[in-house]
């Protein structure tokens, strides 16, 4: 087991970097010098297979092709946080444990949160128990990672759209404590905590105040949205200035600061430009030359007294039970839940899950997604996903989550023209890159003309001409070929693409 007194001073100064999406790659191609470090979340290349031994499937290709871009690279987790009472998987973890290996990073790193119960997945990262109790949770939680990793662990300060509760610890508190009794770094992310200030549950000075500012090995900064009131941690664009001159005054007071990454959601990046990203990348690259050469020593955390008993109220495995069952639409069925369920925030984490959902099932169901959309318009589309919502727990996985939704297309059976088939198409693409078998799909009809109009956007102007046609799909260096068919006027349409 690491001390991280003694890691803090071994490990390499990186420098500045991004989380990783294919949608940076050409500003990588044109700006490698922008990006000395890459962040990588493995679990969003992953796939996710049931009822097989080996249930993770890694797409050797895909790890092949990040290891050769650009900077050094850091693992940071998004499947096995740390908040909560549920421990991650076996398999998950050995595959975790050999991404690390590959991609040499120095140390790895999850979230100060929960998304899991013994019953369901939340689809949402989610506040932990600030209690006694869930201290004792996240630091058993951070070793069992510890030990089964190999390298040093991180933990990722959360954002929380709950009112602070008078029977748990202030955050910046509960986050010191947990580093602390877990003896690991911290990997701060600002706009987390810039987040949670701004929705009214604890002064950003005074959080910050309560933190071990020695234990920050990395920094996250991001974009956000404001929302019904709330402001959302989005990854959506541009750092806020008001953060940006808060890391200016933090940044030379963090002895052991290794990286500063910037964070943006892959969808945003059409929308604002690959010019604004490079700004602030740009902006990164200053905040990390505001470093101390000769870092002084940190002033120890303040902590408040609190009057509050944190050690009575509900259990840890309590409160992830009623929150996760509120924020996936199910009724409160309990004291607590009933308490929780008058939350604004609640509502809000609601509408982020269903929206992380939506995003899962078109990126993998895009010809399906597009087709509903076309034939019986937005609104039904969002009215059939709703029905799916409010009766199918979310998944962590976006084949997992394509797939549950694809068998509830075929309860409801719609009389929808060829939805049967690509439903069918899409499966044998997604099994193909999957196992790497060669896959066939038989058609009664001619199938290019409706699928080059889903690909454009429209439904077809013809229907294709009867007859039995075939389009074979094949695993190719980790993606799939579709034999047959013009693939620069079907790429957008293919998710295995």
């Amino acid at each position: 087991m690491w001390s991280a007194s003694v890691v803090s001073a071994e490990l390499p100064t990186l420098g500045v970097g991004a989380v990783y999406s294919a949608a940076l790659e050409p500003l990588l191609e044109r700006h490698p010098e922008l990006f000395p470090v890459l962040e990588v979340e493995p679990q969003t290349t992953w796939i996710k297979v049931p009822g097989v031994g080996q249930p993770y499937h890694v797409n050797r290709a895909v790890l092949e092709h990040i290891a050769r871009l650009p900077g050094r690279k850091i693992v940071h987790s998004v499947g096995t946080p740390v908040g909560g009472t549920v421990p991650p998987e076996p398999a998950q973890l050995e595959r975790l444990r050999e991404t690390i290996a590959y991609l040499d990073s120095p140390w790895a790193s999850d979230h100060l949160s929960f998304n899991q119960t013994p019953e369901f997945a939340t689809g949402f990262f989610l506040p932990p128990r600030q209690t006694q109790q869930g201290l004792d949770t996240a630091t058993a939680s951070i070793r069992v990672l510890q030990a089964a990793l190999r390298v040093p662990i991180a933990v990722e300060t959360g954002v929380s759209y709950l009112r602070p509760r008078a029977d748990e610890l202030p955050d910046g508190e509960f986050v010191a404590r947990v580093v602390e009794g877990a003896d690991c770094g911290l990997l701060l992310d600002l706009h987390n905590v810039y987040c949670n200030s701004r929705n009214r549950r604890q002064p950003l000075d005074e959080y910050l105040g309560q933190l071990p500012l020695d234990r920050v090995w990395e920094i996250h900064l991001a974009g956000g949205l404001e929302v019904d009131g709330f402001w959302l941690d989005a990854h959506s664009g541009a750092i806020p200035d008001a953060l940006c001159a808060v890391a200016e005054q933090l940044v030379p007071r963090l002895p052991n600061l290794k990286a500063i990454v910037f964070e943006i959601f892959p969808s945003f990046v059409p929308v604002v430009g690959l010019e604004l990203v490079r700004e602030q990348m740009e902006r990164l690259h200053a905040l990390w030359a505001l470093r101390s050469q000769e870092p002084e020593a940190s002033p120890r955390p303040i902590r408040v007294q609190h009057e509050g008993n944190t050690g009575a109220g509900a259990e840890p495995a309590e409160w992830e039970r009623a929150l996760g069952r509120l924020v996936i639409g199910r009724p409160a069925d309990d004291e607590l839940s009933r308490e929780l369920a008058g939350e604004p925030g609640v509502r809000i984490v609601q509408g982020l899950i269903h929206e992380f959902s939506a995003s899962m099932i078109v990126g993998v169901l895009r010809l399906t997604s597009r087709l509903l959309m076309l034939a019986l318009g937005p609104q039904a589309f969002r009215t059939i996903l709703n029905d799916y919502w409010a009766k199918t727990p979310p998944q962590m996985y976006a084949t997992l989550e394509a797939e549950a939704f694809a068998c509830h297309l075929e309860a409801l059976n719609l009389k929808v023209p060829h939805l049967a088939k690509l439903i069918e198409f899409e499966r044998a693409g997604t099994a193909t890159l999957t196992d790497g078998q060669a896959r066939v799909v038989q058609f009664e009809f001619e199938p290019l003309p409706l699928l080059r109009a889903l690909a454009e956007g429209r439904l077809p102007d013809e229907p294709g001409r009867p007859g039995c046609y075939e389009i074979e799909l094949t695993p190719d260096d980790g993606a799939v070929s579709v034999t047959g068919l013009d693939p620069q006027a079907l790429q957008q349409a293919f998710p295995f693409h």
